[in-house]
């Protein structure tokens, strides 16, 4: 692979670093390797520093994880909604979002990072889908991490990622019990699952490339139609090195 130098890190956060690994792992096969990623975790980084990190990044890729806490998205914990929460997380992902979104840094979500990226843009969460969507298909399949359990349904073929999401049917892993209420104002959904659960989202904002999806396409790289979401994210990753790059001086005669 003919692999390009990425002059500004990737961003991934995660919970722990050992959660980082398939991720890394995935972005290793897209010829990013661990020298262009910089793993954000509650442990590394401040709340406080988060913004100018993802504004100084080449991209932010939020990984999955634990329940954000309801009050982000205006809601009190449900009495009985089954939530597993890590405040620390919520407090420096939200500030990667603020960096991100004022310096255009591109992103790409995973489950949580869909959930924290509706919740940071004004959408809301349902809080647990056992418990409030009794109808919901299954969703939660923890293991094997590369099990397919559902397909997903593009809703139009406008956007590039609605487009990738139409070429042929998709069957995703799937490990959230959480999902999309009220889609974010600012974002477009392009792919349900077949009960309406939203699975993938694109920023509506020209200058800002968001993407984000519902499953896991990091445990999924050996399937092409998967693989390309990641590689896309890559390929925007180098795009904006590549325009930040000084432009050289012509020499003097």
């Amino acid at each position: 692979m003919n692999r390009r130098v990425i002059t500004r890190p990737i961003v991934l956060s995660c919970s722990f670093e050992d959660r980082a690994q398939p991720y890394l792992e995935a972005l290793r096969l897209m010829g990013v390797e661990g020298d262009d990623v910089l793993l954000v975790t509650p442990e590394r980084v401040a709340a406080a520093d988060a913004p100018a990190l993802a504004a100084e990044a080449g991209g932010l890729l939020l990984c999955g994880g634990p329940d954000l806490e309801p009050h982000h998205y205006g809601e009190q914990p449900h009495p009985h909604a089954n939530l597993s929460t890590m405040p620390a997380r919520d407090a420096v992902e939200l500030g990667l979002l603020a960096g991100a979104q004022e310096a255009k840094t591109p992103c790409f979500a995973v489950c949580r990072g869909l959930q924290v990226t509706n919740a940071f843009l004004g959408g809301t969460l349902w809080q647990d889908l056992k418990l409030m969507w009794p109808n919901a298909v299954l969703h939660d399949l923890s293991f094997p991490r590369d099990a397919l359990i559902h397909p997903v349904q593009a809703l139009s073929r406008e956007s590039e990622l609605g487009d990738l999401l139409s070429r042929e049917p998709s069957l995703v892993n799937s490990r959230h019990h959480q999902a999309i209420k009220e889609l974010a104002p600012a974002l477009q959904a392009v792919a349900v699952a077949p009960d309406g659960i939203v699975e993938a989202v694109t920023g509506k904002d020209p200058d800002w490339w968001l993407w984000a999806v519902q499953w896991h396409p990091e445990n999924l790289v050996t399937m092409a139609g998967q693989r390309v979401l990641l590689e896309r994210f890559r390929d925007q990753v180098r795009a904006r090195a590549a325009s930040q790059r000084p432009t050289p001086e012509p020499a003097l005669r």
